[in-house]
């Protein structure tokens, strides 16, 4: 039996029941064979761009008995996502990179409903170009792992019902709603970040987006 981190557990957690999946950077493919023994997926494709990682699934797969159930393939991101698969999962991975990878592989989306991402960088940038796509985030969840703090978000298919405001971009909408533990202390790891940033040189710009950003990640926490 396969047993997940607690980050992978809860992108696990994000994967609809009965969904073709492609797990984009499948290293290990812990995601799909998790899935499939747990009888929550039934097919699925592991993908990965290098031999190493490749080498490894795929011998992870045949190990579990379910090469008949996951295929294992060596491609970059989207390029070999089968027609059927209607979920898509993009863990560890960059922020820019997993935008990338959804841009440049935009007509393999037309028969995907949901996309699982675990970016721990450039989230704004994540929100925005996604939504941008025709999707809209369902859920997000924030897991502390070796050291660093994963915003794990799940998009179903549909444009947002409206634009996402800035601090909605910046921080998560669903986020800012729960307002868990772990995303307060993330968010007081930012202001202390930013104020430090407040106490340099800075152009009366620049200092000015600083103070901007430090009011808005204050008025979250108080």
């Amino acid at each position: 039996m396969v047993k997940l981190s607690a980050r992978l557990s809860k992108v696990a957690s994000f994967i609809p029941d009965g969904a073709y999946l492609a797990d984009i950077g499948s290293d290990h493919a812990y995601l799909p064979i998790y899935l499939v023994e747990q009888g929550r997926i039934s097919i699925a494709q592991a993908i990965d761009n290098k031999m190493a990682p490749y080498l490894r699934m795929k011998n992870n797969v045949n190990d579990a008995g379910y090469s008949a159930k996951i295929s294992c393939s060596l491609s970059s991101g989207l390029d070999e996502v089968r027609p059927d698969v209607d979920c898509l999962a993009i863990c560890g991975v960059g922020g820019l990179l997993t935008c990338q990878m959804l841009e440049e592989g935009k007509s393999k989306l037309e028969n995907i409903k949901t996309i699982v991402l675990d970016p721990h960088r450039d989230l704004k940038a994540v929100r925005e170009r996604v939504s941008a796509l025709g999707f809209h985030l369902e859920d997000e969840a924030m897991i502390y792992e070796g050291k660093i703090y994963y915003s794990i978000m799940k998009w179903g298919r549909g444009a947002p019902k409206k634009k996402y405001s800035l601090d909605e971009l910046e921080f998560g909408p669903i986020l800012m709603r729960k307002k868990e533990p772990i995303f307060l202390e993330w968010m007081g790891i930012q202001l202390k970040k930013v104020s430090g940033i407040l106490n340099m040189n800075l152009s009366p710009e620049k200092r000015q987006h600083y103070l901007d950003l430090y009011r808005r990640i204050k008025a979250q926490i108080s």
